[in-house]
């Protein structure tokens, strides 16, 4: 297939480009400033995508998306407010719990967590905590008995494994005074959670039930905790729901309490962009810079071709070709380094780790203890059209350039 006449003399120029070193090196130069723009663009953005579905789908499957807990606990009636909470169309689920900020004690190392009674049958239509923590464990916890499933990070510390007994020191019932002995509890692990991440290290949860006893509660719970359809409006939904509460409630929800790390990711997102895009656009100027440089070289070939009856627009068009060329190169093997770096960086990041001793990303710190990686293909058509359409409007004014070439005076 014949190509049309500015492609083929843009592309012949291109290749020729060797006759000149200096318009070689930039060039080069630019092609490598694309391609680095559009790999570390594609990584980058795939690596905040996993962060965004890892703190949808492991953060917030542990972490109730809002909760209404009574003021002056306990929370009466909790079974006509869970009717009405479901009734709010915008409620996936509800369920009651019990809160605690207890200490647990294993011989002399002892951790301050928050403790939580939930029931189980009731828990799964507001977290999958479930499947976090395995069904053994869970249909162990159904049971009205001192048994406790405890956070990996915690048991960790306290060197406690499934099956072994520990000491939860919790406030008495009623006590008011700062200065009042706890009551000391024997209960057993019959599980753990091992969500990966900084949840690890503070929760633990036993039956809802054996919490009440606990609290000398008889029927009372200190709030409802609530699944709503979109996460992002739990804030709004949650407060709808408080409206119809008789008794004055504390209005919680995961945006209020965590909602900086969902704005943390988008924050990077929308810096990272910014700054891959400036460094594509850097390496566009180059574009510039060699085509200038091509036109000021090759001003008696453009006479010629004008002679010749090569028309403005040709020539526009032919170093639009010359030009984009880079572009399109970068581009290209930017999109295929970043595809193959998402795959193999979760594996780099755990050789690191394993060479390093410890690992990058702490349990202590990040709701994560690993490096997520989520591709779309959505996010590499928006880089590369993106960079491509920058170091397409880089090749305008130097292409504009050539037709401004006069024959008579430059081969006069």
């Amino acid at each position: 297939m014949r190509l049309p006449l500015s492609v083929f003399i843009g592309l012949r120029y291109h290749r020729a480009k060797n006759s000149n070193g200096f318009i070689s090196f930039i060039s080069a130069s630019s092609t490598i400033g694309i391609v680095l723009g559009v790999a570390v663009l594609i990584i980058g953005l795939s690596v905040m995508n996993g962060f965004e579905r890892e703190l949808r789908d492991r953060f917030l499957a542990i972490v109730s998306h809002g909760e209404l807990e009574a003021v002056n606990p306990p929370l009466a009636n909790h079974e006509q407010l869970l009717g009405n909470a479901r009734e709010h169309t915008q409620v996936l689920g509800a369920a009651p719990y019990i809160s605690f900020s207890a200490l647990v004690q294993k011989g002399k190392v002892m951790k301050a967590l928050s403790l939580k009674g939930i029931d189980p049958s009731l828990e799964k239509s507001v977290t999958h905590l479930h499947q976090y923590v395995g069904d053994d464990a869970w249909q162990a916890l159904s049971d009205v008995k001192p048994q406790l499933i405890l956070g990996a990070g915690i048991a960790a510390l306290l060197d406690v494994e499934v099956g072994e007994q520990v000491t939860l020191l919790l406030p008495k019932p009623g006590q008011h005074s700062k200065l009042s002995s706890p009551q000391r509890i024997r209960v057993k692990v019959v599980g753990l959670m091992k969500a990966g991440g900084q949840l690890d290290n503070q929760l633990a949860f036993i039956n809802l039930r054996y919490a009440q006893n606990l609290m000398q509660w008889q029927d009372g719970v200190s709030g409802i905790s609530l699944r709503v359809s979109d996460p992002l409006d739990a804030d709004k939904v949650v407060r709808s729901v408080a409206k119809s509460f008789p008794q004055l409630v504390y209005i919680k929800s995961w945006i209020r309490q965590h909602g900086y790390l969902y704005q943390d990711i988008q924050l990077v997102r929308t810096i990272m962009y910014a700054i891959m895009l400036l460094i594509v656009a850097v390496a566009s100027f180059n574009i510039v810079s060699t085509l200038i440089l091509a036109v000021s070289e090759k001003r008696g070939d453009l006479a010629i071709l004008k002679t010749m009856g090569a028309t403005d627009s040709s020539l526009l068009r032919t170093f639009i070709v010359y030009g984009s060329y880079n572009g399109v190169l970068g581009c290209f093997w930017g999109a295929v380094i970043g595809v193959l770096g998402c795959f193999g960086l979760p594996k780099l990041v755990a050789l690191v780790e394993t060479m390093l001793g410890h690992t990058i990303l702490s349990a202590d710190i990040y709701f994560i203890d690993f490096l997520p990686v989520r591709l779309l293909w959505t996010d590499v058509a928006v880089v590369v059209s993106a960079a491509f359409a920058l170091s397409m409007l880089a090749t305008i004014w130097p292409a504009w350039q050539a037709t401004r070439v006069k024959p008579a005076q430059e081969l006069g």
